[in-house]
């Protein structure tokens, strides 16, 4: 659907939203792959791997010619659009465009949101444009594009000056992604306001991709670089990438750039049913730099057993010591060992003034409450299930 009508955020609902880096880690991955591995999973990936491996280098040498044959095809050609299409589909991205842009349709500005590395080529398979200041991407891939500003960071000018300058003798479109860094797509993070400022004639669009593969490795993570996201596209059996063009309001042309910045945000979460986010990338690089100086710290096994002990009390502390030096991770520990032994798990025991005290600072990650939540509601389910099954008394296998 289009989101013509919609607002600009209110106060009670902006204040609704995270406002603090601890809240970065809902909305980005810490790793590539999932934290935890089933022994199907597991079997898949061995069986698989060595096919996933061939596809991917006989992409890699497919992908390389044709970017070189696209970097040498006029930009404002039309069948040059229909190639990187081609190519994208050799590479396993299909590209679905929902809602194209007439013909006539000659924006200044295209907006977007940012999920995956291939995004600049993804949107020029429906409508030519250039970008700014493309370092975070492979240099092939940055002069399919057309890049801009190839000068050292220290050099180059402001992006807006470089991005009027270019629209005074072109009429080519500036690509622009606001959020500035990828995520994981459960959140839109706040849009810088320069790209807004560039010119009032902004089409918006939103993506959302979907990968095929077993054990579903993240588009990117935290500590990812761009050569290696590219990689694990190649690696990956299939891309389902959908694309939708999005119309602004009447009286977008009178707002000024942070209330541009704001409604796109609104407009864009709102389509893909996300919340829009007053997190920016700023809090995320400053989480990144949490993340790191967290795991040069040694980590007391010790301590995070007896928080562990606090909510399994009836678990081997062999057994959590073994997992906790594996996972360093309370939340993920708790998890992990009610997988494994359903059964022996059994009611926490009321607080006490020691824990009121300071001790029971695992409750107080709002993960951890949310997990023993989901625990105890699994108990009340099985519990009257089986109360279920005694009374009537069916005969119905666990």
């Amino acid at each position: 659907m289009t989101s013509t009508s919609a607002e600009i955020p209110s106060k009670s609902e902006s204040s609704s939203k995270p406002e603090t880096t601890e809240d970065v880690k809902l909305y980005v991955n810490e790793q590539r792959f999932p934290k935890t591995w089933t022994f199907v999973r597991v079997l898949f990936f061995v069986v698989t791997f060595p096919l996933c491996l061939v596809l991917g280098i006989i992409r890699l040498f497919i992908g390389l010619q044709a970017l070189v044959i696209l970097c040498l095809m006029p930009k404002r050609l039309k069948l040059r659009r229909y190639f990187l299409r081609l190519v994208l589909m050799l590479i396993g991205v299909f590209v679905n465009i929902q809602k194209p842009p007439n013909g006539d349709t000659k924006p200044s500005v295209i907006v977007s949101n940012h999920v995956s590395v291939l995004d600049r080529l993804i949107i020029e398979c429906s409508l030519t444009c250039s970008t700014l200041s493309v370092r975070d991407i492979p240099l092939l891939i940055r002069l399919v594009i057309g890049s801009l500003d190839l000068t050292p960071r220290h050099e180059a000018p402001p992006p807006t000056t470089v991005a009027k300058a270019h629209l005074e003798t072109s009429d080519i479109p500036i690509l622009t992604l606001p959020e500035q860094i990828m995520t994981n797509g459960q959140g839109v993070l706040k849009f810088a306001s320069w790209p807004f400022s560039i010119s009032s004639n902004v089409q918006m669009v939103c993506m959302e991709v979907q990968r095929l593969h077993v054990l579903t490795p993240h588009l990117t993570h935290l500590f990812s670089s761009p050569v290696g996201d590219f990689f694990w596209t190649l690696f990956c059996p299939a891309h389902w990438v959908n694309v939708k063009y999005l119309s602004v309001s009447d009286d977008w042309r009178e707002k000024n750039p942070e209330q541009r910045a704001l409604l796109a945000q609104k407009i864009i979460s709102t389509e893909l049913g996300v919340p829009a986010l007053k997190l920016t990338c700023h809090d995320v690089n400053e989480y990144k730099k949490t993340v790191v100086k967290q795991l040069a710290k040694p980590i007391d096994i010790d301590s995070l057993v007896r928080q562990v002990i606090e909510v399994l009390p009836n678990i081997p502390e062999s057994e959590i010591r073994a997992d906790l030096i594996r996972t360093k991770d309370t939340t993920q520990t708790i998890y992990n060992l009610v997988r494994t032994a359903p059964k022996e798990v059994k009611k926490a025991p009321k607080p006490t003034s020691s824990r009121s005290s300071g001790q029971g600072s695992l409750f107080k990650d709002p993960v951890a409450r949310a997990n023993m939540l989901e625990l105890k509601k699994a108990e009340l389910i099985a519990d009257g299930r089986r109360r279920y099954i005694e009374k009537h008394g069916l005969d119905v296998k666990p």
